[in-house]
């Protein structure tokens, strides 16, 4: 299969963790594809037992060496009671530190350990070809849209759950995506040979199933799509609510600067308040209406 050339991020499901969704930012070579087999559990032992034992021997080796280089010296220059007791504390120091070694080099690096646990609970940009990774970026645009809006951080859009809801719907398009895209390249690969009358008899049918399935997405996503534009409609209203309530400073302003002979300015704002409330009003009502408008089909 070939991976999708288009810019986009991976898709994780509802419940991973935002520790590792970060992860990615910092460390994105842990992350395994979906069709790879689950990362096994490594430690520095499994990973370069050759390197870690090498490394654990020059420990020790300064360790033992250094210690009894110490002793010597304050032995020459201390009293056998101080030294034995600097030279007891040193040892266990030393003991103390190389069990930290020991112990860090079979526990299980907490990014990889991350990684290995989450599998299969977040979907690559190579998971998917080109046609579901175009369908997938428009639908993480839109659900990042949504979810960035400023009504929707105040709260204004509460009824719709946002922040519960379009994280599952993106996971769930994505993993339908996924399963797409696995189809399309295996379709392909079955149709490399020669063409007979009974292939083209099973890949009728499958072509066609697949064709629909496309279908659905598209349209979810374009319903994911109608929603952000409504929710963005709604912002703007509310940008501009906010733009509105300085008009008494304006007022202020040409009171201070050229008399006002007539009240038609002073108008207008009452007007356009009004009409704005009402706009607003009507661009919340159908952002919720476009929000309930999505769900997947069964």
């Amino acid at each position: 299969m070939k991976p999708a050339e288009v810019a986009m991020d991976p898709v994780f499901a509802p419940g991973v963790p935002v520790a590792v969704r970060r992860l990615y930012a910092d460390r994105p070579e842990l992350f395994v594809p979906a069709d790879a087999a689950r990362p096994k559990r490594q430690t520095s032992w499994s990973g370069t037992p050759a390197n870690t034992l090498g490394q654990l021997l020059v420990w020790v080796t300064v360790c033992v060496g250094g210690w009894i280089l110490a002793t010597i010296v304050m032995g020459a220059v201390l009293p056998t009671t101080v030294t034995i007791w600097v030279a007891t504390a040193l040892a266990a120091l030393a003991v103390l530190s190389t069990a930290g070694i020991l112990v860090k080099s079979v526990v299980e690096d907490r990014g990889h350990k991350s990684v290995r646990l989450q599998h299969g609970q977040y979907l690559l940009p190579a998971d998917f070809d080109e046609p579901a990774a175009r369908l997938l970026t428009r639908a993480q645009r839109a659900v990042k849209s949504v979810l960035e809006a400023t009504v929707t951080r105040r709260g204004l859009l509460d009824d719709m759950q946002n922040e519960l809801v379009l994280p599952e719907q993106l996971w769930d398009v994505a993993q339908v995506l996924r399963e797409q895209t696995v189809l399309r390249a295996r379709q392909r690969d079955i149709a490399r040979g020669m063409a007979t009358a009974e292939l083209d008899t099973v890949l009728g049918p499958q072509r066609r199933a697949l064709a629909l399935s496309v279908a659905a997405i598209d349209r979810k996503v374009a319903l994911l799509e109608q929603y952000a534009t409504r929710v963005q409609a709604a912002d703007a209203a509310l940008r501009a609510e906010a733009a509105l309530a300085d008009s008494d400073r304006y007022l202020d302003l040409l009171a201070r600067t050229e008399p006002l002979h007539n009240n038609t300015l002073l108008e207008n704002f009452t007007d356009e308040a009004t009409a704005l409330r009402e706009t607003f009003t009507r661009s919340i009502t159908a952002a919720r209406s476009a929000g309930k408008t999505l769900t997947l089909p069964e």
